[in-house]
Order: structure tokens, then sequence, then C-alpha cells
């Protein structure tokens, strides 16, 4: 029999498809820099985030692996920014990105300026470039199709860092097989300079500029984009992150740089309590549905049971594109 393939139309304002991006610094710092617990708490997180359909990373520094490989079978594209060199930083950037859609390009970028306790982690942004119109199903490996597919450009040891495509190569089949018509989002994952020091202040401004030319020149003809991370800074003066005043103004001004040289826009939280979180997202070209802050779980088992999992909130941001 012939194989049939069903192309729909392209879609309408309204009939755009609606995908779901998690937002989570994990806290996983190794041993006592956290709470000595990152092994166990790695393990369980997999469960808690495999619903959505791009997920980012933020403070992965150890124990990424539990994850990536979890996440495997749902998430087989996957992006990190490595270490330049074994020896420094003491930890790479702890920036993860997992999607069930194909990865098409990932560009990469490390701050030139840190300061403080940031000089130890070499944070930066990670960028991809997704096709929405490819969606990994797994059943569709034994069932339907002969798919070999690679993790996409990790920068861990685990994974191999040298490629910047896969193979997909489909059998004939009698199944009628929708495809959608082709659409790319770039997506960007980052964690910023923390701090309220004069110096932490420069480098958090040095990085918007730098972050934000980065985007600009990599996303300029990009019909969609979102950024996601720890950005430490938000668009109004009230956050429980900010000690005071000035250190309110400053995060301000450094994220109306970031803004501006990006060209995106902020992306309001009505959630009460959150309109000045710094853990948020900034887009140009999607609808945003609704922004979500789901509770953190806790430890369920073992060392730490009753704990959460993170000293983060998730952040989920729900858009069609």
């Amino acid at each position: 029999m012939q194989h049939r393939t069903r192309v729909t139309q392209a879609p309408s304002a309204a009939q755009r498809r609606e995908i779901s991006i998690l937002l989570w610094n994990t806290w996983l710092l190794p041993g006592l820099l956290s709470d000595n617990n990152a092994h166990n708490r790695a393990s369980e997180i997999p469960a808690h985030i495999v619903s959505h359909d791009i997920i980012l990373l933020n403070e992965a520094f150890s124990h990424k692996s539990l994850i990536i490989d979890a996440l495997r079978s749902t998430h087989p594209y996957v992006a990190t920014l490595p270490r330049r060199c074994w020896f420094w930083p003491l930890f790479d950037s702890g920036l993860v990105v997992l999607s069930r859609y194909a990865i098409l390009e990932v560009r990469r970028t490390r701050f030139g300026k840190r300061r403080r306790w940031d000089l130890f982690a070499g944070k930066g942004s990670v960028g991809v470039r997704v096709d929405l119109s490819r969606r990994y199903k797994p059943e569709e490996t034994t069932e339907r199709r002969s798919v070999t597919r690679r993790p996409m450009l990790t920068g861990n040891a685990d994974y191999d860092d040298t490629e910047d495509s896969y193979s997909d190569t489909e059998s004939e089949s009698d199944e009628e097989e929708e495809i959608f018509p082709p659409k790319t989002i770039d997506i960007y994952n980052t964690h910023m300079q923390a701090g309220n020091s004069r110096g932490e202040h420069k480098a958090r401004h040095a990085q918007s500029v730098q972050l934000g030319q980065f985007i600009a020149q990599n996303s300029f003809r990009a019909s969609a984009v979102i950024l996601g991370g720890d950005l430490n800074m938000g668009p109004i003066l009230e956050s429980v992150h900010y000690a005071d005043d000035q250190d309110a103004k400053e995060r301000v001004k450094a994220y109306g740089m970031l803004k501006e040289e990006s060209g995106l826009d902020d992306v309001k939280v009505l959630v009460e309590g959150k309109g000045g979180d710094i853990n948020r997202f900034m887009t140009r070209g999607v609808r945003v549905v609704k922004v979500e802050y789901p509770g953190v779980p806790v430890v369920k088992k073992g060392k730490g049971k009753g704990n959460k999992l993170s000293d983060s909130d998730m952040v989920v941001l729900r858009v069609r594109v």
C-alpha cells in the first residue's frame, strides 16, 4: 500500500500550537555548597519536569547526567554550556536545555565579566533553534519509524560534543502520518551575575549588554524568540532578592539594558508576589498564554525526606507560536 502523508495547513493565529517551557534553578551545587544531598535530589527531579515540552535548568552544576539520562526517552535533544578548559572555572555554567522538539542549531556565549563568587562558575548563555514541526514520539521507534537520534551538543564528558546534527531515517509505512508545517523558535537559557556589590552591578550591566547583543545578532531573523533564566534582576523595584533601594535601581537599570539590546519584551507576571521575581522570561513573536508557579516538590524518600528539591521556584511559561 502506498505511504500517505497528510500535511496540515499553516496554522492561523487562533490555531497556533501551545508549548510549555519550564524554567528551574535546581540548586544542584555539590556537597556542602547546597544541602549535601544533591545526588538524591537530582534523581527525583525528572519526574516533576517530564510533562513540559522545553526544559531550562539553572545551577545543574552536579549530577546533570542523572536528569539527562532519565529524560532521554522523552527529551532526547540536549544542549549545555561547558567550561572552556578542564581546570578553571571550578564549575561549568550549570545550564541545561532539554527538548521534545528537534534542536537544529546550538549557540553559546560565556560572560566576559564575572565577579566574586561567580568567578568560580562558567556562567553565560546557551541558545537553541528548535523545529516545532518535529516532535519526538518514543513509540514511533518501535511501531512506525526507524529513528536514530543523538543528544545535541551537551558539552558533558558523558556525551558527544562534536556533532551539530542528528540522523533521522524513516522507513516506509502504511500508516497515515501527520506532518506539521515548519516552524522554528529560538530559545535561550542563562544564569546571570548575582550579588549587590559595586563590582557585581558592573558585571551584571556588562553581561546584559553582551547577552542582549548575542541574542540580537543570532536571532535577528527569527520570528519567535524566548529568553529564560535566573537573571538576578527584573523590571520592577520590588523584589525579595534586593538588598536596598540602590541595589534595586541598579538591577532594574541592567534589566532595561538587556531588554533594549536584545529587542525582547518583558513577560509580565500576574501571580501575586511574583512580579519582581528574578527567575523570569523575555519574549518576541509569541503569544504568552500564562505564567505559572507550581509548588516546589519535596524529597520523597531517603536523606532529606520532606525537604524541598530546590531553594528556587519552578516557573512555567505557556505560549502559542
